[in-house]
């Protein structure tokens, strides 16, 4: 499998949501919340930024499998920077 979870990801395309209208924008980043072995497929979470709420995030979910994507974070790399 290409991804772990919690692993940090960045989109390579656009990506049409299932329940939402609006498009998600290449390289818009979000987190893998859950891994599908068969076929492979990863459920994400993407952080579209929305001033008018707080934390000024909301958060889409979208299943994308492994060609949409590009890593840019896992967890193993982020705690060794925690212990280190």
């Amino acid at each position: 499998m290409k991804a772990k979870l919690y692993d940090q990801i960045k989109t390579l395309a656009q990506v049409q949501p299932d329940f939402a209208d609006q498009m998600i924008p290449k390289n818009t980043l979000g987190t893998i919340v859950e891994c599908y072995e068969n076929p492979e497929g990863y459920a994400v979470d993407i952080a579209i930024p929305n001033q008018k709420l707080v934390g000024g995030y909301e958060y889409v979910n979208v299943i994308l499998t492994a060609d949409q994507f590009v890593l840019v974070n896992t967890v193993s790399q982020s705690l060794n920077v925690v212990t280190q």
